[in-house]
């Protein structure tokens, strides 16, 4: 599916000086620098096949879960320790099955700049593409907000309003790039990565 491919897309970035970089962390993490197209090649089909797997085992099983163990959604501490368990395992998966690509790469000195980063975001999208991101995020907001007042589960809520709140500032910051920068260096993820 084009929805996987698009978000391991989001690990790969290019640096002012053009080296390709890799992302494992988020934004703020320093990322691996790509050698060469067959090592990228490889990191992302690695990548895709790591959302493949983990979240399409989530949007499967994740229904049936809340039907046999209610209290994952009701109570808060069942669902921290859900929430903990599934990040685990995305970061142990992710670990072991790039761990051999990896091992021989350098790292950048630094990160990219906020800037850059998000405006590379800018560039691949479309501003209404933007527009709808920024929309989702508050959207998801408004819901955690929603349950914190009617008194649902609380640790749900929280972390709707820090989650959806974290991605308005992305997204946002992205639509405000849009139409601030032009000398970002491209991102021509979609042309580079074949569809998997």
């Amino acid at each position: 599916m084009r929805y996987f491919t698009y978000l391991a897309e989001q690990a790969f970035k290019t640096s002012a000086t053009g080296e390709r970089l890799f992302y494992r962390g988020g934004p703020w993490s320093r990322p691996f620098i790509i050698p060469d197209a067959d090592t990228e090649q490889r990191l992302f089909k690695k990548q895709t096949w790591i959302f493949r797997i983990l979240l399409g085992g989530l949007i499967v099983g994740q229904p049936f879960l809340f039907i046999l163990r209610p209290e994952v959604v009701h109570q808060p501490y069942g669902f921290l320790v859900y929430f903990f368990v599934v990040m685990l395992v995305y970061w142990f998966i992710g670990r072991v099955v790039l761990a051999t690509d990896l091992r021989g790469l350098q790292r950048a000195r630094a990160p990219l700049r906020p800037r850059s980063f998000y405006g590379q975001k800018a560039q691949r999208h479309s501003r209404g593409r933007l527009v709808l991101g920024l929309t989702g995020s508050l959207i998801l907001m408004a819901t955690g907000a929603w349950m914190l007042r009617s008194g649902a589960n609380q640790a749900i809520g929280i972390l709707c309003v820090g989650f959806g709140g974290l991605c308005a500032v992305a997204w946002g910051y992205a639509l405000y790039l849009k139409s601030q920068i032009e000398d970002v260096p491209e991102e021509p993820d979609e042309n580079r990565h074949a569809e998997q």
